[in-house]
């Protein structure tokens, strides 16, 4: 599986890496071997201004060619993470 992970307008910390791929775990955990590619945009819409606008796009393709987007925008990036990640698995599950 390639793994992509990319931070807009702030620098990717260890944590927030280790904080990913520890989604990522659980996602192959729950989803099986199908996964080919998860690509992961994390982003901080309004900078130092604070607010709700600290975002997690997570866009993860499948062998079957099929591929899922989630989203998810907090105040909290570390919130935002696992609630875009649950909705490409509950996504998949349907």
């Amino acid at each position: 599986m390639k793994v992509d992970i990319q931070a807009r307008r702030f620098i990717l910390t260890d944590g927030l890496r280790h904080a990913v791929h520890s989604e990522i775990t659980r996602l192959t955990q729950a989803l099986g071997a199908g996964i080919t590619r998860v690509s992961v945009r994390l982003f901080d819409v309004n900078g130092v201004r604070g607010g709700p606008d600290k975002g997690c796009l997570v866009h993860a393709q499948f062998t079957d060619r099929t591929s899922i987007v989630g989203s998810d925008v907090d105040v909290d990036l570390y919130r935002s993470l696992p609630a875009a990640f649950e909705k490409v698995l509950r996504a998949r599950r349907i």
